[in-house]
């Protein structure tokens, strides 16, 4: 199995409530935040194109994806090696360019239907 999408996740740093045996405040890092970014996005092009399915917004989040870092260079994995579609899927999401994709791929239930037999 590979993502459909890479989205911003690792090493992200959030407060924690307070912990009896830890003081006050807890401090939490992990990759947990990256469906909420996703999730974001998806809100954004749902209130920017109403008529949208959940097909559509896929399409225009997976075609719009970045395959590059912002430095013009090879997305890497967690071992600072060039990352596969194994890893990154169709490349790290863009909302920027997801709101006017140019072109999406929309699908009905009909048209999962050969993959369900």
């Amino acid at each position: 199995m590979k993502p459909d999408i890479l989205a911003p996740g690792l090493n992200i740093l959030a407060a924690a409530t307070a912990s009896p045996d830890r003081g006050p405040f807890r401090f939490k890092s992990g990759t947990s935040m990256a469906a909420p970014h996703v999730s974001g996005v998806v809100a954004l092009l749902k209130s920017l194109h109403p008529d949208w399915s959940p097909a559509a917004i896929r399409s225009a989040m997976m075609t719009t994806a970045d395959d590059l870092d912002n430095d013009g260079n090879r997305i890497m994995n967690e071992k600072h090696q060039p990352a596969s579609a194994f890893a990154l899927g169709a490349g790290h999401v863009n909302a920027t360019r997801a709101v006017d994709p140019g072109l999406v791929y929309d699908l009905e239930v009909r048209d999962y239907a050969g993959y369900v037999c």
